[in-house]
């Protein structure tokens, strides 16, 4: 029996327009790693300098200092926000300013709180409907626990969750593996 294994990989660039400390960047940037590692999917990271040779990335992350337009008229403070352009880029923005204030406010961790609010937006990216969930990272409004779990490393997807990313990405795989077979 010969068994085929596909690694389900996405990569990221991470363009820092906040002007994050780049202590808190890295550390951030590897719990997201971690959290998608959690659940069978690897990330790379490049940063908005990487050469021109390398392939595009699949996902742009965007720290900005503040959300604005709509995002700034929300009742509650949002952290993020994720876009797919009409010329079919990812892009998911993070709310700098806003996400160091939810840190602050709880006395957590920086760095965990911005790698969760990193992987929610991801999270809008990957999964086939987008949606918020009742519960867990894509939550719409995180409890005080959510915020104590984020910090603790241990605000997760759901098992559903998990599986439809990794469907999702196996499925883009094989169709991308097919296209290139056929040319």
């Amino acid at each position: 029996m010969l068994i085929h294994a596909i690694a389900i990989a996405v990569t990221l660039q991470m363009n820092n327009v906040a002007r994050a400390p780049t202590g808190h960047l890295e550390r951030a940037q590897q719990e997201v790693i971690r959290l998608y590692h959690n659940i069978g999917v690897d990330l790379a990271w490049t940063g908005s300098d990487a050469a021109r040779a390398t392939p595009a990335p699949d996902i742009r992350v965007v720290l900005v200092p503040y959300g604005a337009g709509d995002m700034v008229h929300r009742e509650k403070l949002v952290m993020g926000a994720a876009v797919l352009t009409k010329l079919g880029t990812s892009v998911a923005y993070i709310f700098y300013r806003q996400v160091e204030t939810q840190a602050r406010q709880y006395d957590y961790s920086l760095p965990m709180i911005l790698a969760s609010a990193i992987a929610h937006e991801i999270g809008h990216l990957l999964l086939p409907d987008g949606r918020h969930s009742p519960e867990g990272l894509m939550r719409a409004c995180w409890t005080r626990d959510d915020f104590h779990r984020a910090n603790q490393g241990q605000l997760r997807f759901s098992n559903e969750q998990a599986a439809q990313i990794r469907e999702g990405l196996q499925a883009l795989v094989e169709h991308e593996s097919r296209h290139r077979a056929g040319q």
